[in-house]
């Protein structure tokens, strides 16, 4: 065939193809694109997938792409989802093979092929996204380890102390490798809860990791751990807590759970923070069955500030601490003690540090506190608001005019209504409907 036949072809072949097939069709397209047969297994992929993935297709082929404990990172970022397995299309962003070349995250848009018999397999089309990011710039530098350092000496059991019980399991759960699920209420104390039981263990020396689970991207996750240079390729990962863990989807809390799951203690701690019991997620089908398994062992209960009323003084002195050793007078701490304390310990270093940001050097007072506070305990009253009555905003604004004019025109109503520029007789039932004092009208 000649090139200005294969040209002019109108059926969509590649150039220089006298017939449609679709391993040429596909070789020359510049989009990174593979197909898994039945069971998830590489059948094919084409020379840009091989680019993108620093791999050879006869090396890989009759891989199955599937999370499990000893997939590759390589399987992991080409495991179809649920959905794609049920038989709809589906898109869900990867994190990029590690050790491989090319940026941090894949776009992977899966389509199932269906057959008469069923399934027939997946096609997977990738999209780059992002940026590499040269592996200097992801170590740690000694400024940062030293910091890391002396946070560590903050969060001893003595938070706790006030607390006979919890201290008692904080201590436990530092001396012992298993898995655990604290729960309580926003703001309460959870993950501080969960670095203490890091920093008085046997992983104080790696990295304390806490994700929040619902307010993170799962693919920032996914990179994160699994990415380029990700945690989960070393060592350094000594705990790892998840805030909301149910927020994640199924696919990357089976990740988690096999990362932490090595035997004789060798990968990371896992440990949970939630206001809700694992079980409690479970049955709703918002957390997987193994969660609750491994993390129902150890369940701990951070008890709300109002709880922990006896225990407020020693809490305050330790939130002023971190602020630079403010002080606090005794009527203010007895104001303190009053409030019901919705939003727990975060709230009240919150107020904590406003006040003294109002007290600058001195002591912090009672007056130093949000009026709000003050008027929700009765020691403040309240400023009333003003009304946004539209008749009476009106009124008030007519009776100061016509004082006004009255004034100038020297009690003369007729010259005050010149000025007003309104007829004498109006201006007098004004004064009268107002409740003006009509004498000064002449």
């Amino acid at each position: 065939m000649s090139d200005k036949t294969a040209k002019s072809n109108p059926k969509g072949r590649p150039q220089g193809s006298a017939s449609f097939a679709w391993r040429a069709f596909f070789q020359q397209s510049k989009t990174p694109i593979f197909v898994l047969g039945k069971g998830r297994r590489l059948r094919y992929a084409n020379p840009a997938w091989e680019q993108i993935a620093g791999a050879n297709l006869s090396e890989v082929l009759g891989l199955v792409c599937s999370i499990r404990r000893h997939s590759s990172l390589l399987a992991a970022a080409m495991a179809p989802t649920p959905e794609v397995l049920a038989g709809k299309a589906d898109k869900s962003r990867r994190a990029a093979p590690q050790h491989r070349t090319g940026p941090p995250w894949w776009d992977v848009t899966f389509v199932p092929l269906a057959g008469d018999g069923g399934p027939l397999g997946i096609v997977g089309f990738v999209e780059v996204v992002g940026q590499s990011t040269a592996a200097a710039a992801r170590k740690v530098s000694p400024r940062v380890m030293a910091l890391r350092d002396r946070q560590a000496g903050r969060f001893t059991l003595d938070l706790f102390a006030g607390t006979d019980r919890l201290a008692g399991q904080l201590r436990l759960a530092s001396q012992i490798a298993t898995a655990a699920w604290i729960l309580g209420e926003p703001g309460s104390g959870k993950e501080t809860a969960a670095r203490v039981i890091h920093y008085n263990g046997s992983r104080r020396e790696k990295t304390f990791l806490a994700l929040d689970c619902a307010g993170l991207q799962p693919f920032l996750i996914e990179s994160l751990i699994w990415g380029h240079g990700g945690l989960a390729g070393g060592d350094r990962l000594g705990t790892i807590y998840l805030k909301e863990p149910s927020a994640l989807p199924r696919d990357v809390q089976g990740r988690f759970l096999e990362l932490v799951s090595h035997d004789e203690g060798q990968g990371p701690r896992l440990i949970c923070g939630s206001v809700r019991p694992a079980l409690d997620d479970v049955k709703e089908g918002r957390l997987v069955p193994e969660f609750h398994s491994q993390c129902s062992l150890l369940e701990l209960r951070v008890p709300p500030l109002r709880e922990r009323r006896e225990d407020l003084p020693r809490i305050i002195a330790l939130l002023l601490a971190r602020l630079g050793g403010k002080t606090i007078e005794p009527p203010a701490v007895a104001l303190l003690k009053e409030h019901p304390w919705p939003g727990n310990i975060r709230e009240l270093a919150t107020v904590l540090a406003g006040a003294g940001s109002a007290a600058e050097g001195g002591a912090i007072k009672r007056e130093h506190f949000p009026r709000e506070l003050g008027e929700r305990l009765g020691v403040m009253k309240p400023v009333p608001e003003r009304s946004l009555a539209l008749d009476t905003a009106l009124e008030a604004v007519e009776k100061r005019l016509i004082q006004r004019a009255m004034a100038k025109a020297e009690g003369n109503a007729t010259k005050a209504a010149e000025l007003l520029g309104i007829w004498r007789p109006r201006l007098l039932r004004r004064i009268e409907a107002l409740g003006l004092d009509p004498s000064s009208s002449g």
